[in-house]
């Protein structure tokens, strides 16, 4: 990834860190030999290695010996830092000067891949404010910022392919389904955005695409309709692709055949296919069966003149739901080609900057990992606010296949005698493995087959042959068992034995292809379809004895190449097609790293193309050895940045009070490296400095041009912050020493009054209007449980058992499935039963039965069941027997003793068991022979009980 050493720097980055620790397991894991293999391309070299040594992943039981092999043993945690002395190491914040200010429009993704030529040159998004910029001297377009869907919170395979203005969410989408694209922008509005543009249909839609939870861009629906065979859609339910479609609205009208080509994608161990489709368009429709096959087929079509064309999957098999969806990899319709063109931003045609820069980009996934390229070529569309020469710049890389394969034969060491190695299928493990391999002499390179395990040899004279050598590569692959040999001039079946040794009838040819029939039985467990896969066939080397001198080795990693015009992939600009060169190393080629490409004209070197104001489009394919990933075209000439900068000085960098100095000097913007805040203020020498944004996201200051001084910077809201957490301080004091502080009280143990509880019918409408937040309108299930409980109250508990048991039965039997497949835990039945027993605990706690009963004294309450409240020898324990214990004492003709108060000198004592909650305080009657009352003779004090009383000086 050129440019990313000096894109770190600009965000205040140096050192990268690579954690080896992590979970390879969990959804969207970054493995982290694409991470190093990234770095190493972009140049990074590793500085150290921290920690244990560790696996690179958890080894299940019953892996292959030689599988376990391929686990790395690493340490934790890795220090990367750019090898290139010229990339600048940021600091705490740094100065850059006005003058040489980049307006860039694009987003901060615009500024990758042109990051190391604007080293050192602060730069400003179209839409944000410039303060103290007039003309700026450069103005960049890129294609970045684009229209597209997020899914926030993954961390891989995150963003949509880029929708057409109109465009929204798929509707059977998990997320989001139907609405505008979910993004965070710094600038709103789509003239600052890329958006996409489609050729040869009005619009192509989906019900859904890709998968479920991730965005897989390169299942566009477009794909269906390019005429590409390599790319496809798919649908992305996460249940059964029954009912998914395809729906394509054509420009003007269409003569619909009747009949079209259709290719299926193949049904295998993950992905489903379609079995029956259904072809609709507004003279009707059509159903037709299809085999699960990959192949090309013909289905009906109702025949005549329409607008719009709907495929429909009506059946289909699938081993697994939810992982690879059905989909089809060309949908022929006669005479119609879609292509997804993407439109840069508009919000710069009217830029007056002396130089242009006009940046098309896509990704190459460096590590040959990805099933398919999430974009199919490089399709652009810019406008030019001004015409001119513009000056073309572009760089490929390789793909992998049989075409490259021959490339670097060519680009070999000359060898008159020398075997070449095709082959029809590569797997898509890895960028070094290719058919070439195979005859380099080198047991450390290796070729692991696709879908056809076939290989082609051929060498110059025909030489008799009857044996060879297929030496098992091992790792991810297993070996041949049988191998079926044929050429123009014979042919044969052979066995391969355990070391690799084939041996038949010898046959004078100067052609072998060489088919593996049968293999060696060896499978690896997925635990993503939670099945064991069989892994396929892969081969160190193909050594035939009779050519040993035939051997080809691989050429030096650091052997420059160079394609002559016309050798090189095509670019068209606007419809007309230029012959490229190409430049580079035979180790860009096998590592995938970027070549240079060079346009050329009418055989000569012209790199230079004269543009008019206006609509442009720039296009290149895939076809070939090498596919084009970059195109730059300038106008004008791109001063350099200025070599001289004020000088800056960090004094003070703690908390949100900092200090810097700087120099005397020309007008410069500030950077701290961190996020664009409003709370943010800066002085210099007391005067407040102008704020404003930096690549779309830095926080910045415009420093006046002059003399040096003192750079203060301020976070206002710390200030709240500080007040707030002194307040915090302050009320816990408060809370402690009113904690530490008591009041006297007469009785401290007496209890205190409780609040009464809601009535039944009370709770009943303040939990149905929850239950309506929560389940919608299946809240309507609280009145009713409420209503049960008012008529039997006892079947609540076990209604609640059963629907709470049930839910668990239910989620249990859909365990292991999607959450978006809707079975299990996420089923309608569990979730209804688990409402159920959720309602019925709540509708129970306010139920008949369950409430507090209040003392009559108003000085407490206690619970009229048997140990929540009082004992079950007291006078609430006896249920209906209390009202005649009650009436015993209060009858009218009934004296009862009133109990003195106890002086604060004497220690209370607990009262007899059984009575520590009573419900009921005993009257006070006048005359009792209470301390102070004058009638009392004796100074006695009595007490009662519930069946008399007794007392030291009497009786009451």
């Amino acid at each position: 990834m050129p440019g990313l050493a000096d894109y770190l720097s600009r965000a205040g980055l140096h050192y990268v860190v690579v954690r080896n620790d992590l979970d390879p397991d969990q959804v969207g894991q970054v493995p982290t030999t694409t991470v190093k293999r990234t770095l190493a391309q972009s140049g990074y070299e590793r500085v150290t290695g921290l920690g244990p040594v560790t696996t690179g992943g958890v080894i299940a039981n019953g892996t292959p010996l030689q599988v376990e092999g391929l686990y790395p043993q690493q340490r934790a945690v890795e220090i990367y830092r750019p090898t290139g002395a010229d990339v600048r190491r940021p600091g705490q914040a740094s100065l850059a000067p006005i003058a040489d200010t980049a307006v860039v429009s694009g987003g901060p993704e615009a500024l990758l891949p042109l990051a190391g030529e604007l080293r050192g040159r602060p730069a400003v998004l179209t839409g944000d404010a410039h303060p103290g910029l007039g003309t700026p001297p450069l103005q960049v377009t890129g294609d970045g910022m684009r229209y597209a869907d997020t899914r926030f919170g993954l961390v891989n395979s995150n963003t949509s392919y880029t929708y057409t203005r109109d465009e929204r969410n798929a509707p059977d989408a998990t997320q989001g389904a139907g609405e505008k694209p979910h993004q965070i922008l710094p600038t709103e509005g789509l003239d600052h955005q890329t958006v996409a543009e489609l050729r040869g249909a009005r619009t192509v839609s989906a019900s859904s695409y890709g998968n479920w939870l991730f965005h897989l861009p390169q299942y566009d629906p477009v794909n269906a309709f390019d005429g590409n065979p390599d790319t496809a859609w798919a649908e992305g339910s996460a249940g059964s692709p029954d009912g998914q479609w395809l729906r394509i609205a054509f420009d003007g009208g269409y003569e619909m055949p009747d009949s079209l080509g259709i290719v299926p994608l193949p049904q295998d161990g993950v992905r489903a296919a379609a079995t029956k489709v259904r072809v609709e368009t507004e003279r009707g429709s059509e159903t037709s069966f299809l085999q699960a096959n990959g192949t090309k087929q013909d289905v009906k079509a109702p025949e005549g003149a329409t607008g719009w064309m709907k495929l429909t999957i009506v059946d289909s098999v699938a081993r697994h739901s939810g992982l690879g969806g059905a989909g089809f990899s060309e949908i022929d319709l006669p005479d119609v080609r879609v292509t997804r063109l993407l439109r840069l931003p508009t919000d710069a045609e009217n830029s007056t900057a002396g130089a242009q820069v006009v940046s098309l980009h896509r990704s190459a996934d460096p590590t040959g990992l990805s099933p398919a390229g999430t974009e199919n070529g490089l399709h652009r569309v810019f406008t030019t606010g001004t015409a001119g020469t513009y000056e073309v710049e572009a760089s490929a890389v390789a793909v992998p296949g049989e075409a490259l394969d021959r490339l670097l034969y060519d680009v070999a060491p000359e060898q008159q005698a020398r075997i070449t190695a095709t082959a029809d299928s590569t797997a898509r493990l890895g960028a070094g493995l290719t058919a070439r391999n195979l005859t380099d002499g080198d047991l450390t390179t290796a070729w692991i087959a696709g879908g056809r395990p076939v290989v082609h040899l051929s060498w110059e004279g025909k030489q008799p042959v009857g044996e060879i050598v297929l030496a098992a590569a091992g790792g991810l692959s297993t070996r041949p068992t049988e191998v079926h040999i044929s050429s123009p001039d014979g042919a044969a079946i052979a066995n391969v034995d355990d070391n690799g040794m084939v041996r038949f009838p010898p046959i004078t040819t100067d052609r072998l292809d060489i088919t593996i029939t049968r293999t060696a039985p060896l499978t690896l467990h997925n635990p993503v379809v939670g099945d064991d896969l069989s892994l396929p066939v892969g081969l160190t080397e193909a050594y035939i004895p009779a050519l040993d001198e035939y051997r080809t080795p691989q050429p030096s990693a650091d052997r420059e190449f160079t394609l002559e015009c016309g050798r090189g992939p095509v670019v068209a600009v606007d419809g007309e097609l230029y012959e490229t060169g190409v430049k580079g190393t035979v180790g860009d080629l096998v590592e995938r790293r970027p070549v240079d490409v060079t346009l050329c004209q009418e055989g000569d070197g012209k790199t230079a193309l004269e543009l008019s104001t206006g609509r442009h489009r720039v296009e290149t394919g895939d076809a070939g050895p090498l596919t084009v990933t970059s195109v730059t075209l300038t106008r004008g000439t791109v001063p350099d940045a200025s070599a001289a900068e004020r000088e800056l000085e960090v004094r003070d960098w703690l908390g949100d009070r900092r200090e810097l100095s700087v120099g005397s000097g020309a007008a410069s913007y500030l950077t701290t490296y961190e996020n664009y805040n409003d709370g943010w203020t800066a002085t210099l020498n007391g005067e407040e400095l102008t704020p404003l944004r930096l690549d779309g996201w830095q926080q910045g200051w415009r420093i006046p041009a002059g003399e040096s001084g003192t750079v203060k910077l301020s976070y206002g809201p710390a200030t709240t912050y500080d007040t707030a957490l002194i307040g915090s301080g302050a009320g816990i004091a408060v809370l402690i020493g009113l904690a530490l502080w008591r009041r006297k009280a007469e009785n401290p143990d007496a209890p205190q009054p409780e609040p009464a509880a809601p009535g039944l019918w009370l709770g009943t409408v303040a939990l149905t209007l929850v239950g309506v937040v929560v389940a919608g309108w299946w809240a309507l299930l609280v009145p009713a449980l409420a209503l049960l409980a008012w008529r039997r109250a006892a079947l609540l508990v076990p209604v609640a058992l059963a629907a709470l048991a049930g839910a668990g039965i239910a989620a249990a039997l859909g365990a292991g499935e999607p959450a978006g497949a809707g079975e299990g835990a996420f089923g309608h039945v569990a979730q209804l039963l688990a409402l159920i027993g959720l309602f019925a605990a709540l509708v129970g706690l306010g139920g008949p039965g369950s409430g507090r009963a209040v003392r009559e004294d108003g000085r407490g309450s206690g619970r009229t069941d048997d140990g929540t409240g009082t004992a079950a020898g007291g006078p609430a324990a006896a249920g209906a027997g209390s009202t005649e214990w009650q009436r015993s004492f209060d009858g009218p003709d009934h004296r009862t003793a009133e109990l003195p108060p106890v002086p604060s000198r004497v220690p209370a004592h607990r009262p007899p068991p059984g009575l520590e909650k009573s419900t009921r305080q005993l009257p006070r009657t006048h005359g009792t022979g209470g301390p102070d009352d004058p009638n009392n003779s004796n100074g006695s004090s009595g007490s009662s009980g519930s069946s008399g009383s007794t007392g030291r000086g009497g009786t009451g």
